[in-house]
């Protein structure tokens, strides 16, 4: 019931565009993608709107508090799937400090409507550089019944070995959807000196009103030494009310 447990992560400098349906590239191509103002509303929530927004949504930290590592927005939504109720979350992390942050984890505490923990989704980051931001998401399986009430945002410091500069630059965000999913195309150019396998790639979704609806996450196969590589970030489920798209690229362990 966990998209991406345990799965180590790490981020550097971390590039975002903001794509908004409509945008030319990927999108509209014969045989391709609606947009993804087609997808069906959520089954939760009578008045068309999100189930839950990032003004309800709780945020705490563990008891190892990082200095300078704050959540600077968060936020949920619960719809129907293939199988039932289903959800997915994301939350952005800023780094206020001059000094990079390092080796660090992330831990999404899940709760539904009745204050019942549904999961723990860890994630391990390497490096958010001074003023940087990193963006996670992911999706929650189902079946939910009690949808998603709120998250537990814990962050705690952890081990790892040093991290090399770098930064990446993401251009050319596209999104579309259809009846199977949603799909955040993008181009990430990398100033790393090494090449980069298999670094993660995430999507922080938004509905018109720039509030987070929802999130995934995905891989970027290779990324070249100081070269650049297309990517996509896939939800597998319909998340209702997507305007826009983040994308946050981290280039994973060294």
């Amino acid at each position: 019931m966990i998209v991406a447990l345990g799965v180590l992560l790490t981020a550097a400098a971390i590039g975002l565009l903001v794509a908004r349906l409509g945008d030319d590239d990927g999108a509209g191509d014969s045989g391709g993608p609606s947009p993804i103002t087609d997808v069906p509303p959520p089954v939760t929530d009578a008045t068309d709107e999100p189930t839950t927004t990032a003004d309800d949504t709780t945020t705490t930290t563990a008891p190892h508090v990082i200095d300078g590592l704050e959540v600077v927005d968060s936020g949920f939504s619960t719809y129907e799937g293939f199988d039932g109720q289903v959800g997915s979350y994301g939350l952005v992390l800023e780094n206020t400090t001059d000094q990079p942050i390092t080796n660090f984890t992330v831990e999404i505490v899940i709760y539904d409507t009745t204050d019942t923990v549904i999961s723990s989704d860890p994630h391990a980051v390497a490096v958010v550089n001074p003023g940087a931001r990193l963006g996670l998401g992911a999706e929650v399986a189902g079946p939910l019944p009690n949808g998603i009430g709120r998250l537990d945002i814990q962050v705690e410091e952890g081990t790892g070995g040093p991290v090399p500069q770098g930064a990446f630059t993401i251009t050319d965000v596209s999104t579309s959807s259809d009846e199977f999913g949603i799909y955040t195309a993008f181009v990430v150019s990398s100033t790393y000196e090494v090449e980069l396998e298999l670094p993660y790639a995430y999507a922080v979704y938004r509905n018109a009103a720039g509030r987070i609806v929802g999130g995934a996450n995905g891989f970027v196969d290779v990324i070249p030494a100081r070269g650049r590589a297309n990517g996509e970030v896939t939800s597998f489920e319909v998340v209702p009310h997507v305007a826009q798209a983040e994308v946050y690229v981290d280039p994973g362990f060294f």
